[in-house]
């Protein structure tokens, strides 16, 4: 089967869960025997081949490269929002792809920057399109829905509304939880279309143990954001008086922030680590810790920690509780009371953390070979139809 892959950034650009998920499902579709391209974008054109797949990478046509340090003012936020909404620069590029290579399915997943429009060039020409929801673009310039004050709501609604007329061009939804599939469709989008959810894939590639050594070392590792839940996680910790507990932070921050961050708490119990690999930094801590404020679309994060067998405890925000159904009273209420009552827990409780559960069949439900298969057979039925 031929696929084309539309996600806004993809490797070497890596900001969060989604890039990794659409590499590694793009990866796994070529594996497989499938014929895969991937189109993002980036500061300038580029052609290459990472890992037997072909990228196209088109130079953003807006205003500015939005994934820079750079801090924009509002009204230059807005005029780029506005372009976004419904831009067609990049219809030339999609039609003379799509007639040259022929593709059986569209997958498009983020599309910030390439806007909507990409659906309506496939469409015109009867390729399949198949969306997978990773985020909240098409409700939200920012893409977060986090925090919107009235101002921000009026204008997300009237960015969105070009977004939600397209939604009808697209053939299979699929969501990557229940709660964001769940979220789209009750807001008006995608009227009529099948839907189902697919959880992210994950490579099982080898036997994980856990090498807890009960020193109560907690972790986060991510983006290190408010929406992220980091500065409640520090006024929390805060609030316990004991000498035991360690916390490390895994992800790049700026010093103007750090040093925000450590007006709220500067305890000598807390390091920050800049970038690490996942791998080694599950092995430093006991227990994860995923705080976040805002609707986590899936929450990638928590089942890279299961895999890596060490417990969670995570806020019922978004997508977040679909993924510790089987250890329900992990999960807290993002606030400093909930995060700190179960951070007491583990603290002085040593057989707290024996009561999280780690089940395969469970975990099997986010394995990227189940992943992809299901993939597979939503291309098939949709083309078949």
């Amino acid at each position: 089967m031929r696929i084309i892959i539309v996600n806004t950034l993809y490797a070497p650009y890596n900001i969060g869960g989604a890039e990794k998920s659409v590499q590694t499902l793009a990866e796994s579709f070529s594996r497989k025997g499938n014929d895969v391209i991937v189109v993002s974008l980036g500061e300038e054109d580029a052609q290459y081949k990472l890992n037997e797949i072909s990228i196209y990478k088109i130079k953003i046509k807006n205003d500015y490269w939005p994934y820079d340090s750079f801090n924009r003012g509002s009204l230059q936020k807005l005029k780029w929002h506005l372009k976004d909404s419904s831009n067609y620069k990049y219809n030339t590029f999609f039609k003379n792809l799509f007639l040259r290579y022929k593709p059986d399915i569209l997958l498009t997943n983020n599309i910030s920057g390439f806007s909507t429009k990409v659906w309506c060039v496939a469409s015109k020409l009867n390729i399949k399109i198949v969306h997978t929801l990773r985020d909240y673009y098409l409700q939200c310039p920012k893409s977060t829905k986090f925090n919107n004050n009235f101002l921000e709501v009026i204008i997300s609604k009237l960015l969105s509304f070009p977004k939600k007329k397209d939604s009808v061009k697209v053939n299979f939804l699929v969501g990557i939880s229940n709660y964001i599939l769940t979220d789209h469709i009750k807001n008006g989008y995608f009227k009529g279309i099948q839907n189902k959810v697919i959880y992210n894939g994950f490579d099982f590639d080898k036997e994980r143990f856990n090498n807890k050594k009960n020193n109560n070392t907690f972790g986060f590792i991510g983006q290190i954001n408010k929406p992220k839940g980091i500065e409640l996680m520090l006024e929390s910790f805060s609030k316990i008086n004991d000498s035991s507990w360690k916390l490390l932070i895994a992800g790049k921050i700026d010093n103007s922030y750090l040093n925000y961050l450590k007006n709220i708490n500067d305890s000598t119990q807390i390091e920050y680590l800049g970038y690490i690999d996942s791998s080694d930094f599950f092995e430093m801590i006991d227990v994860l810790i995923v705080p976040s404020l805002w609707n986590e679309p899936f929450g990638r994060v928590v089942v890279e920690s299961l895999i890596h067998k060490k417990p969670v405890i995570a806020s019922c925000r978004g997508g977040i509780p679909e993924l510790l159904l089987n250890n329900k009273e992990f999960v807290f209420t993002p606030d400093i009371d909930g995060l700190t009552t179960i951070l007491k827990k583990i603290i002085f409780n040593s057989n707290f953390l024996k009561e999280f559960r780690f089940q395969k069949n469970f975990l099997d439900k986010f394995n990227i070979d189940q992943t992809v298969q299901q993939y597979l057979d939503v291309f098939k039925e949709i083309v078949k139809d």
